[in-house]
């Protein structure tokens, strides 16, 4: 056995003992007792590798029994919720309690005696309410549907500026999700009307033109060969070239959520869509073609598909999406059917925010709201400590009572 080869083994046997002896921590275990007593009694929703390893068989699951759980959930009140958690762990006598918020705006750490219990991120009530009709319940606690779980790995094998040192791990627990719960597809289909010859020349021309990328249906039949195309093409861009693309003509804009991009739909002379803009929100993976053309990688194409889903779609929409999806999974998996080889190319369009950039938009931000007892200041940097003085918490909970109404009334 090589140095090398002996540290990596020290490394993995001391790693697990080390998590042995966290997990023996009986503060440790009080406070994960909490967290999932709280989970299985609150509209509350599971997801990140937690949700993956518990809706595994136990054969397959990725963590030991004697690993300490990280839970990541979805709230649409997390700052309720988090002091919820914080009292209930300080009561039981854990010291060192505090809420702090985590680096991506929205989200908040629940700390007990340092060690971070749980993580609870704001999601839209629509959005919420979606995935909450296609819950997964075990043992009590609601977990997101493995379609979402889908998406958050896609997302993460589209990104190749990224953090791409998880990708082995992702794509493994990708496959052993998609072993489990497959997209089964139960309905033929109605392919989108084809463009015409004039638009198909005009949309060849305009993506030679500009820095864009095809995704949608269109894209999806380039990956067999077949090379269809349909109205409206759906493409992806930078926020300049929608503005270049788009000027001068009709055009009907929606709004990002948390789990789609803003989009920008240009019309033809009749009214109808004839292209469906979505801007770039990171860096998106893609392949160009040998006729100059650039198609969104099967990870991409997968993100938006899946991520439609639960964007309040027509049913028989998401039924077609849902058999889409299906052919790329099976694309993906079967490397010598599909046209395009490589699963995770790393031409990629768009900016990818760094962790640093995230840190100095939140330092902006902070900058910029000047009442800390404001709702946008409690929205995105809200602390709590359990043993604050009673008029402080008072005042925490008439803040957050103020937060929750200038919400709603959004």
């Amino acid at each position: 056995m090589s140095d090398l080869e002996a540290i990596k083994e020290v490394v993995d046997r001391q790693t697990e003992a080390l998590a042995l002896k966290d997990a023996a921590d009986p503060a440790v275990k009080k406070s994960t007792t909490i967290v999932e007593e709280f989970l299985k009694a609150h509209r509350v929703l599971c997801y990140g590798g937690t949700a993956i390893n518990n809706l595994l068989p136990a054969k397959d699951r990725f963590y030991t029994p004697s690993e300490v759980p990280d839970y990541d959930f979805f709230s649409e009140t997390p700052q309720e919720h988090s002091v919820i958690i914080a009292n209930k762990l300080s009561a039981a006598g854990i010291e060192n309690v505090e809420v702090k918020p985590g680096i991506h705006l929205g989200t908040y750490k629940v700390f007990a005696d340092f060690h971070g219990v749980a993580d609870i991120t704001l999601l839209a009530p629509k959005v919420f309410d979606n995935l909450w009709k296609e819950k997964l319940n075990r043992h009590g606690i609601h977990y997101v549907p493995p379609n979402f779980l889908r998406m958050s790995m896609y997302l993460e094998l589209s990104r190749p500026d990224g953090d791409i040192s998880r990708w082995e791990k992702v794509y493994t627990r990708l496959m052993l999700l998609n072993k489990h719960y497959p997209i089964v597809c139960r309905d033929t289909i109605v392919p989108p009307e084809e463009m015409s010859i004039e638009q198909k020349k005009a949309a060849v021309s305009m993506m030679k033109q500009h820095d864009v990328v095809m995704i949608g249906f269109s894209a999806m039949t380039r990956y067999e060969n077949k090379a269809h195309w349909y109205t409206p093409l759906t493409l992806l861009a930078e926020k300049e070239v929608i503005d270049q693309v788009s000027k001068g003509k009709k055009t009907l804009e929606h709004e990002e959520t948390e789990i789609m991009p803003r989009r920008v739909d240009v019309l033809d002379e009749n009214g109808g869509i004839l292209y469906q803009f979505y801007e770039t929100q990171a860096c998106h993976s893609y392949h160009t073609t040998g006729d100059g053309l650039k198609i969104a990688s099967i990870p991409t194409l997968l993100q938006f598909f899946l991520a439609l889903i639960y964007s309040g779609e027509p049913k028989d929409e998401v039924t077609r999406i849902l058999c889409v999806a299906q052919r790329l999974m099976e694309l993906a998996a079967n490397k010598p059917n599909r046209t395009l080889a490589l699963l995770t190319p790393t031409s990629c369009l768009g900016k990818q925010p760094s962790l640093l950039e995230l840190r100095r938009e939140r330092v902006d931000l902070f900058k910029k709201i000047n009442s800390k007892s404001s709702p946008d200041f409690v929205q995105y940097f809200f602390t709590y400590n359990p043993k604050a003085k009673k008029t402080e918490r008072k005042k925490i909970r008439e803040l957050l009572k103020k937060t929750r109404k200038a919400r709603m009334d959004v």
